[in-house]
């Protein structure tokens, strides 16, 4: 537990804090920040980690497990949610607090740490990347139609999938993949592999820029029941989805470390745009991320030796 603690939690956290101090210290712009990662670094990592993966029906294991796990926190939420009476603005808000967690800034770079050093870090990163991906459409449909209380129609939805690079950038690996040329020989892929090792530091640092403009305030009890879903019921749903789908070895321990990660700041960004309860959005971004520095390591601690 102290060398979880130590080796994968504390750098990631020490990033994370330098971030902090910075967003606090200095006027960053976060948006911008924020397009760097979307449009440069994350786009680079994908290439660089699935163009020289076989990527066969295993990999869409990961994919299809995160859909089914998101739909069934939206109906473990929804359940909360009405036994506690919300009204349909909190309702929606704290059913993408607990459905959604940050699976690219925080997620990918422990990932890379927990698998550091082993051969099973290329597969491991690569099944993170599919739950990115799935996260990410979920988040940018789903998400949306949430926050939007039912006011997005279908094709708002669409246009909004299409805008994501992530797209944009499947179909590029799957078109390099397909040309008879190892890319990995091209003059350029230096660039890309340097974007690539510069992901993990800038998506840290973000996070915490980003957590640095949340103002604090621990009196919401609403804020604690979202964050006891997302950090303890969510990684507990998990195990038994992987048990019920004989799920083992390095994918089985990247899903359950990743269904136990804190909520995902999109859901504070897509909260403001749609006025919808952004205040309770932070806070929860704030809360699930302090809390998940006692229960990751238990999480990461009890994958290792259950898998």
């Amino acid at each position: 537990m102290l060398h979880i603690l130590l080796y994968n939690i504390a750098p990631v956290f020490f990033l994370i804090g330098i971030g902090y101090i910075m967003g606090k210290k200095f006027s960053l712009e976060i948006r911008s920040l924020s397009k760097l990662s979307v449009y440069a670094f994350i786009p680079a990592t994908l290439i660089v980690n699935l163009y020289g993966t076989h990527v066969d029906v295993d990999l869409l294991i990961p994919a299809v497990f995160t859909v089914i796990f998101v739909i069934s926190l939206s109906f473990i939420s929804s359940i909360v949610a009405r036994l506690k009476c919300y009204r349909d603005s909190r309702k929606s808000a704290f059913k993408n607090a607990v459905m959604f967690y940050n699976s690219g800034n925080l997620g990918l770079p422990l990932i890379t740490l927990v698998f550091a050093n082993t051969p099973m870090l290329e597969y491991a990163v690569s099944n993170q990347i599919m739950i990115i991906m799935s996260q990410n459409l979920l988040n940018y449909t789903l998400g949306f139609y949430n926050a939007a209380r039912g006011k997005m129609d279908f094709k708002s939805a669409v246009k909004a999938i299409l805008k994501m690079p992530i797209v944009y950038t499947i179909l590029l690996i799957l078109l390099l993949k397909a040309i008879p040329y190892d890319m990995q020989n091209f003059f350029l892929w230096p660039a890309v592999k340097y974007a690539s090792d510069a992901m993990i530091a800038v998506n840290l640092l973000i996070l915490g820029i980003q957590l640095s403009h949340v103002s604090f305030n621990f009196k919401d009890f609403d804020v604690y029941w979202a964050a006891f879903l997302r950090l303890c019921v969510a990684p507990l749903l998990a195990y038994l989805l992987i048990a019920l789908f004989r799920i083992d070895g390095v994918m089985a321990k990247t899903l359950l470390i990743a269904a136990a990660l804190p909520t995902a700041v999109n859901t504070v960004l897509i909260a403001v745009e749609f006025e919808n309860e952004h205040d309770f959005a932070a806070q929860t971004v704030v809360i699930t991320t302090l809390l998940c520095l006692f229960t990751l390591p238990l999480v990461i601690f009890f994958a290792q030796m259950a898998f």
